[in-house]
């Protein structure tokens, strides 16, 4: 998935430092959380900016925060017909019952 993530970053015509710089924290963020992170939750997020990066500058927190949003968007757009047909079949099913 992570590979996914480069590609379109480097298509949106991202430098290689930039990209390089997201994968380096998305990959600090994951050694953490010790599971991909699109299991994160949002209290896991919680912890990790809240209580594991409290010492941390402030840069450093919120490029770590932005690669997280961007990764997540991608997933996102990624998977919005899936999400979609998701989330509209089980509203369709809750609506009959």
């Amino acid at each position: 998935m992570l590979s996914g993530f480069v590609l379109a970053r480097a298509s949106a015509g991202l430098a290689d430092g930039t990209i390089r710089g997201d994968v380096g924290h998305l990959d600090q963020m994951r050694t953490w959380f010790g599971r991909p992170l699109w299991d994160m939750e949002p209290a896991d997020a919680d912890t990790y900016f809240g209580k594991v990066l409290r010492q941390s500058p402030s840069g450093t927190r919120l490029a770590r925060s932005q690669a997280l949003t961007t990764y997540f968007m991608f997933l996102e757009l990624r998977h919005k017909v899936e999400l979609h047909r998701l989330t509209c079949g089980w509203s369709s099913a809750r609506s009959t019952r």
